[in-house]
């Protein structure tokens, strides 16, 4: 469904929200600790021996070339101004590293940086850079590169939001910069394993700064930008200097946009790619227990909450700004039925953002499917105002076209007036930063710590329709507000997880989501791709592996 574009776990900034991958600005992240800390900088570069799928066996191999299926395109590269969902965090993930990063236990571990520690009251932080890494252009990473990075996001329309929480960033020494928040959050490195934690060359900066809409990337990843083609295909090849030292293991990696999961399929199936990344669940279905093929998915091994498939409503225009109105579109709303459909049989019953097995976890009031109290609500509506009209968005997708059919016949039935509208990924996203649409589908929120959901629910990303805001249904509620900063002051965990019952409880009222699954991923690779579910941290230490459907490529190597 959308992430309708996908900002996943990290699924956008631009890892959580739209159409075809996932939102991630505040992205995908750990359980963070009181401070984070790696003695080494070298990196393990023998790959785990075993035959789980995604996991190399045998010795690694330098060289070689992989081309992936990706579901959609990315619309440029530049962290304070674009959108990485899903498909663009693989993407910017080859050419940039993230300052900190989140390990297989959900911990966040150093990355780029050396340590991150936090003073007593969790309100600075203290960064320490590993010395001696470069940009592929030649450049020194710096304390003043990082402090130049935060301004550019911080000035930006679109990252700025996620930000609001940083008072100041200033470089003590040429390897040290201190962060001062205006509030305790003992949280805070999480938010550096996301968009806003990407790293860029000072020369990108400069040249953005002077009016280069699409400056070319500079970065210290494992990989450097060759060549982009839009909607045709991303290349990168290898990083020679790369500051792990032994990767990475490929040439080049190439990614493929092919919108349609048959297609995709197809292509993986006649040699056209060597890996896909999808979010239908039948994709598991069809490759799963195949001697070829390796199968990854988020099923199970999820961190913290996964991904949710979701009609977005928006709050502030009409007929979805009537509270009745979107109490009638949840009562008319057959969960079941479209889990079945959109499912593949993998669905469970969804009250709010967290599973039943999430520490936050708590029964909300959700409306369950109620077609006769639906209707009731709309005759209120109707006597006021005349038959509510609604306006459900799409992105051009054959397996979401026959589940938003299936929801317009249920509203219809109801009494609504429902259109269907599919436009391209890209614009939806745009539509959804806007405020500009009715309801729309998405999917969102894989998020392994909930504090990384403020910036969708705070009331200071609320904007008027028409300007850049990234709470996308506009839904402001201050007991939302409260609840999601007492949880990020606090180490309390028995407070923090009050707070955040009392957040999902309010979203089950308020009603700017309307569940309808688990989002899955899944990523399909023929037998000769290596490694591509087994990264590592510096540390050598296992990483957290396909991260709502974000693989690392440093460490992928191909078989003979």
């Amino acid at each position: 469904m959308t992430k309708p574009s996908d900002m996943s776990r990290r699924t956008f900034l631009s890892r959580g929200a739209v159409a075809g991958g996932a939102v991630v600005l505040a992205g995908a992240a750990g359980s963070a600790l009181a401070g984070c800390s790696s003695d080494s900088s070298s990196s393990s570069t023998t790959a785990a021996s075993g035959s789980k799928p995604g996991v190399g066996t045998g010795t690694p191999v330098q060289g070689g070339s992989l081309t992936v299926g990706s579901m959609a395109d990315i619309d440029g590269f530049y962290p304070p101004n674009n959108h990485f969902d899903t498909n663009g965090y693989n993407i910017a993930t080859t050419i940039y590293d993230t300052l900190c990063a989140v390990a297989a236990d959900g911990s966040i571990q150093p990355n780029l940086c050396q340590s991150i520690t936090p003073n007593s009251t969790f309100d600075g932080w203290t960064m320490k850079l590993r010395s001696g890494i470069k940009f592929n252009d030649g450049s020194d990473l710096t304390a003043a590169v990082i402090v130049a990075n935060y301004q550019a996001l911080n000035a930006s329309l679109l990252t700025g939001q996620a930000l609001t929480q940083i008072a100041t960033v200033t470089a003590t020494d040429s390897m040290t910069v201190e962060y001062t928040l205006k509030a305790p959050n003992p949280g805070f490195p999480a938010g550096l394993t996301t968009q806003v934690g990407m790293v860029v060359g000072q020369a990108m900066i400069d040249s953005a700064k002077g009016g280069n809409a699409k400056p070319t990337p500079i970065g210290t990843g494992p990989f450097i930008f060759e060549s982009w083609q839009p909607n045709d295909h991303f290349t990168a090849t290898r990083n020679p200097n790369y500051w792990r030292k032994g990767l990475p293991y490929l040439d080049k990696i190439t990614f493929k946009p092919i919108p349609d999961t048959v297609q995709r399929e197809a292509t993986l199936k006649t040699g056209g790619v060597d890996m896909l990344v999808s979010t239908d669940p039948l994709t598991i279905k069809r490759f799963s227990g195949k001697a070829d093929y390796q199968v990854v998915d988020t099923l199970t091994g999820v961190i913290g909450e996964p991904s949710m498939a979701f009609i977005m409503l928006n709050t502030v225009v009409p007929p979805t700004d009537d509270i009745r109105i979107r109490q009638a579109l949840a009562k008319g709303l057959d969960q079941a039925t479209v889990q079945k459909i959109f499912g593949a049989g993998y669905g469970k019953p969804l009250d709010g953002i967290f599973l039943p097995d999430s520490p936050y976890y708590k029964k909300t009031s959700y409306p369950t499917y109620d077609p006769a109290g639906a209707k009731k609500l709309v005759a209120q509506y109707k006597a006021e105002h005349g038959t509510p009209k609604i306006e459900l968005i799409t992105i051009t997708d054959p397996r979401l076209a026959q589940v938003v059919q299936i929801i317009q016949q249920m509203w219809n039935q109801v009494g609504f007036e429902v259109t269907i509208s599919q436009i391209q990924q890209a614009n939806l996203v745009n539509d959804f930063v806007a405020g500009k649409f009715q309801a729309a589908t998405s999917y969102q929120f894989g998020n392994v710590t909930p504090d990384l959901n403020y910036v969708w629910w705070s009331e200071t990303t609320v904007k008027p329709v028409g300007q850049i805001g990234l709470n996308f249904a506009r839904n402001s509620d201050p007991i939302i507000e409260e609840n999601m900063l007492t949880a990020r002051h606090t180490s309390d965990t028995a407070s923090r997880t009050k707070a955040y019952q009392a957040v999902n409880e309010q979203l089950a009222k308020d009603l700017p989501y309307l569940w309808l699954q688990q989002y899955l991923f899944s990523a399909v690779a023929v037998s000769r791709v290596q490694n591509f579910a087994n990264p590592t941290l510096p540390s050598g230490a296992p990483a957290y592996a396909f991260d709502d459907g974000v693989f690392s490529s440093t460490a992928i190597w191909l078989s003979k």
